[in-house]
């Protein structure tokens, strides 16, 4: 378990699939998360993939759920894409319930995972890919460190329209100088 100040990453257990599923359903989440068509999964959909991601020994993706101090399962964020041989990984989030965004759980969950990323599996990268309309995203990614690469140009079709979708990274050194200062890095 990674505890922070106000919420903890921990593994994903049966049991949160149906709760996990309701977060990820709603459509603000959808909207901001999916890059295909943003439609619901159902929870037995969900519940199959657990158990295929689980029956396999060694895993390179990484799910943590994200959880208040209360106990009260908020989202999910974890690693998808990690390539050792490059030592680099792709991350994602997603925040459930309006009550829970904008109280920087969102920050603080993916200030967890990236120094977990760093410090625990040695790699030098840590990438994502946001959505350009989703500045409060964007800006939550600054804090931690992340930097702008790119730009996808239209890379994403919702609501009648074609939007961007930016490119984020964040390197080991970048990241140990903001926790470290210039001692570590």
């Amino acid at each position: 378990m990674l505890k922070g100040a106000n919420i903890s990453l921990r593994a994903v257990e049966k049991e949160d699939i149906p709760v996990l599923s309701r977060l990820r359903n709603e459509e603000e989440v959808l909207l901001n998360l999916v890059s295909k068509i943003p439609y619901p999964i159902p929870v037995a959909a969900e519940e199959e993939s657990y158990a295929e991601k689980y029956k396999k020994k060694h895993r390179d993706n990484l799910e943590f759920v994200i959880e208040k101090q209360d106990g009260t399962v908020i989202g999910k964020c974890g690693t998808m894409d990690t390539k050792w041989m490059t030592s680099e990984t792709t991350v994602y989030i997603y925040i459930g319930g309006a009550e829970n965004r904008c109280c920087g759980y969102g920050t603080e969950a993916m200030r967890l995972l990236v120094g977990f990323i760093f410090d625990q599996m040695n790699l030098n990268r840590v990438r994502l890919y946001v959505f350009a309309f989703n500045q409060r995203a964007v800006r939550s990614y600054e804090k931690i460190g992340f930097r702008v690469e790119g730009i996808l140009r239209q890379e994403l079709y919702r609501n009648g329209r074609y939007h961007d979708v930016v490119q984020m990274s964040i390197l080991k050194r970048e990241y140990d100088e903001m926790v470290w200062g210039n001692k570590h890095a």
